[in-house]
């Protein structure tokens, strides 16, 4: 008697790139699985190069750098004790220099902030959740969960065209965290601790989590993921907010 073949199970589609992007944002639970299934990086990191390069020209634009970095040194009791000469020579450097520092960090820094996630959360999972992850799925989960910075560039970009030539904050250029609410006579633990509080950083945080459980939910749950991504975080912020009480 002839057997019938049993039809094959359809394997869902693959997510294209621009779908990725969009899902780690909107969908992240599918979309990261599709990343830890077949990991690519390349689309996220060359989109948030541009952005950052855009952004870094508007603000080399709207911000005025030598104001602000004299601004920034006079809260050193030292250099407040110099003469205007010394203060001239001082700045000069840092005041020539800002603007390209500016661009170097919009076009590579998301690109070295993602290998930097990448490692410590690799290796983090691996050690306390016993993985097995690959650094290729790790670097392709990391560059994905940076896509909140999609929103916060052009909302960037719109905050600076609204104010002002020359009262942009490039700390905080767009009012995402609770330091931006701070005066600046508020002590420098505070300000540390405020600013790690912010809305798009969670975010991403979260994503984070959510991309590393969908790796390898059997030893990964979700509960777990937050708990490692979320407790490095802490250990960062208390460290942080620790050297600036010093």
């Amino acid at each position: 008697m002839a057997t019938i073949p049993s039809p094959a199970l359809e394997q869902p589609a693959e997510i294209g790139a621009f779908g990725r992007m969009l899902g780690a944002l909107f969908n992240p639970q599918a979309t990261f699985a599709d990343v830890a299934h077949k990991p690519t990086w390349i689309a996220p990191i060359v989109l948030l190069a541009a952005l950052g390069l855009v952004f870094s020209f508007v603000m080399n634009q709207r911000v005025d750098w030598e104001s602000y970095i004299r601004q920034q040194a006079e809260k050193n009791p030292r250099f407040a004790q110099l003469s205007e000469e010394q203060k001239q020579r001082a700045l000069g450097p840092q005041t020539k220099f800002a603007p390209v520092t500016a661009y170097v960090i919009g076009g590579l820094g998301s690109a070295f902030f993602a290998l930097f996630l990448a490692l410590v959360y690799w290796g983090a999972f691996n050690l306390f959740a016993e993985a097995g992850l690959g650094f290729g799925p790790s670097f392709a989960i990391a560059a994905h969960a940076l896509m909140p910075s999609v929103i916060v560039s052009p909302l960037g970009i719109l905050t600076m065209y609204l104010k002002n030539p020359g009262e942009v904050d490039p700390q905080n250029v767009l009012a995402s965290n609770i330091g931006a609410l701070l005066g600046s006579d508020a002590p420098r633990w505070l300000q540390s601790l405020s600013s790690s509080l912010d809305v798009f950083w969670i975010w991403m945080l979260l994503l984070l989590a959510v991309g590393f459980s969908a790796a390898n939910p059997k030893k990964i749950p979700l509960g777990k993921g937050l708990g490692i991504v979320f407790g490095l975080w802490a250990v960062w912020v208390v460290a942080k907010v620790g050297w600036a009480a010093i």
